[in-house]
């Protein structure tokens, strides 16, 4: 069972690392509490990243238009395939196009990646949810949009040293 596998990672993390080490492979802790492997290299981006960040930053983009707390709006809920706001505005559909997402069926082959990443869980047919190891992504999408969002340091003006 995994809770049972999950119980005896968090009783002993440091063993499995130690454990894993040896394979070349790096064990992360989250934050949010669950564990996943660093990749081992950070510049060979899978193709499938690029889907999935527009992916994730259209549901973010859709949430904070809607004044609606994005964590809570991400985390909280079922969404329905069929009710994504991913193509109900033209720059939507224009990112998606960018990596190649053109219809609803692009948006479940996403979502079936995701899944077998263990970031989403298929409730029904048309139905899933987001699981904590998305916090990976969320968090990322969060990190870039404040750092965005944050205008550049003031710097002071010299000082006027004429009498």
């Amino acid at each position: 069972r995994s809770s049972d596998l999950y119980s005896a990672l968090m009783a002993d993390p440091d063993a499995y690392s130690h454990y894993f080490a040896p394979l070349g492979l790096q064990l992360v802790h989250h934050e949010k509490g669950f564990f996943y492997f660093a990749p081992e290299d950070a510049e060979n981006v899978p193709d499938t990243m690029p889907r999935i960040a527009v992916f994730s930053f259209i549901l973010v983009d859709h949430a904070a238009n809607q004044g609606r707390p994005i964590e809570e709006f991400i985390f909280g809920q079922n969404f329905l395939v069929s009710a994504l706001p991913h193509f109900t505005l033209d720059r939507y559909t224009a990112l998606l196009r960018q990596v190649d997402v053109h219809d609803v069926k692009g948006l479940e082959t996403v979502l079936r990646h995701m899944e077998r990443i263990g970031w989403v869980k298929w409730l029904g047919p048309d139905e899933f949810r987001f699981l904590r190891p998305f916090h990976r992504v969320f968090s990322k999408c969060i990190e870039l949009s404040e750092t965005a969002n944050t205008p550049p340091p003031v710097q002071n003006a010299p000082a006027n040293n004429t009498p």
